[in-house]
């Protein structure tokens, strides 16, 4: 009788340990999908056509000002999109001075710093001018003066310097730059949103 009782007392005892066991066991992490990983590089020096979202003026603007653009058509590299048009960057007003007497033209100094597409800062370069040249009230031409290293300096005879909102100006990728695979961007999106992938 005393050796039933003893085997009934370790049958419990391994019951409530396991019991215990099962209590103390983590639950299993919660699987998320993996941020897509890079996959392709836009090759420095790629061209990139911009447009200026806001009209920049040598009277109006002010050295140091911050200025928006986006990217006007998408950067393509061995036949894949690997940045929509639309993205979004920042350039800086490097100089800006309006027009003195003594017949002194407005003089303005551009910078486009970078894209920025899905959290990576695509770094530009070279800003010129495109197909959309800027024109001050007197709807005289502006001269470009010189485009180094990403700054772009434009001078006009006579009165401001005037680039109006939605001009076309040119730029470079100034270093190869890694991005996600734009297809496993679209496919982490999707899964996100609860929609079927086909």
């Amino acid at each position: 009788m005393r050796f039933k009782r003893v085997v009934a007392l370790g049958a419990l005892g391994l019951a409530q340990a396991a019991a215990a066991q099962d209590i103390a066991a983590p639950a299993p992490p919660v699987s998320e999908a993996a941020a897509p990983a890079p996959c392709c590089a836009i090759p420095a020096l790629t061209p990139v056509d911009l447009e200026i979202l806001a009209t920049i003026n040598s009277q109006a603007n002010k050295i140091g000002e911050k200025f928006a653009f986006k990217l006007a058509s998408p950067i393509v590299v061995d036949g894949k999109t690997l940045v929509p048009a639309g993205a979004m960057g920042s350039g800086d007003i490097v100089h800006a001075a309006k027009s003195r007497f003594g017949g002194k033209p407005g003089e303005l100094v551009l910078a486009a710093r970078y894209l920025d597409h899905n959290g990576v800062r695509i770094p530009l370069r070279s800003l010129r001018a495109g197909g959309g040249q800027g024109k001050d009230n007197t709807d005289a031409s502006i001269a470009v003066a010189a485009a180094v290293s990403g700054v772009l300096a434009m001078f006009i005879t006579g009165g401001e310097v005037n680039i109006p909102a939605g001009t076309i100006m040119n730029a470079k990728v100034s270093a190869a730059t890694p991005v996600a695979d734009p297809i496993a961007t679209t496919s982490s999106t999707t899964t996100k949103e609860g929609s079927t992938i086909p």
